[in-house]
């Protein structure tokens, strides 16, 4: 995949990308403004413009930056043999700590774009990038359904509704984990793991079928 302002320093180039997927991951594209990105940066305009030689430019770039670090992220750590709903979205979890602890608004971008509330171009930068092998929309739906044992529910009719509440805890957790920590502190990924064991086996004794909410959990 092509680099994203290639020659600049980590730190900077971190600082405009967090600063601009702030921008867009709260407003709509056409409210989004630069001048807004500049100053949360602490570049000059000018400078935002050398990289990326307009707005426009600078969100399908962003597209392809955010679905690639997902992307990349989850293909990398997740256990696509995990059969347990509940680890798998474990996992997912620890992933997005990871992320967001580099880009704490990664997320917020990523779920307007999913939802379409940006400009159609985000479709056409997807499909793009389909076309070296990185298909985020598909990895969304395998995440909660590729080798999934559903049968462990004891009420399939609430299925959906489990995924949110799981799903919504965790990620919650995690975001409270990283509200605790400095900037420079390392993400111990094993506590929060066993942290989150926890709360999985509370939740699972709510919809799992007696007897298989006990089964051995990963780190």
């Amino acid at each position: 995949m092509p680099e994203i302002m290639p020659g600049i320093e980590p730190e900077k180039r971190d600082r405009i990308l967090n600063a601009a997927i702030e921008e867009f991951a709260t407003f709509p594209y056409e409210k989004a403004s630069t001048n807004h990105i500049v100053a949360k940066a602490g570049i000059s305009k000018g400078l935002l413009f050398h990289y990326f030689g307009s707005k426009q430019v600078l969100y399908q770039q962003l597209v392809g930056f955010v679905i690639e670090k997902m992307y990349r992220a989850i293909m990398e750590r997740i256990d696509w043999h995990e059969s347990d709903l509940f680890e798998r979205i474990k996992q997912i979890a620890l992933i997005k700590m990871e992320v967001q602890k580099a880009y704490p608004h990664l997320f917020d971008f990523l779920l307007k774009l999913m939802s379409n509330q940006h400009l159609a171009k985000a479709g056409e930068m997807i499909e793009f990038y389909k076309g070296y092998g990185l298909d985020f929309e598909q990895v969304s739906r395998d995440i909660y359904t590729r080798n999934i044992d559903y049968g462990k529910f004891r009420d399939p009719a609430t299925t959906s509704e489990a995924i949110n509440i799981v799903r919504w805890s965790l990620e919650k957790y995690g975001e409270e984990l990283l509200a605790q920590m400095g900037s420079d502190t390392p993400i111990d990924l094993a506590q929060a793991a066993l942290s989150m064991n926890h709360y999985m086996d509370i939740l699972k004794r709510s919809f799992y079928k007696p007897g298989l909410e006990q089964e051995g959990h990963t780190v």
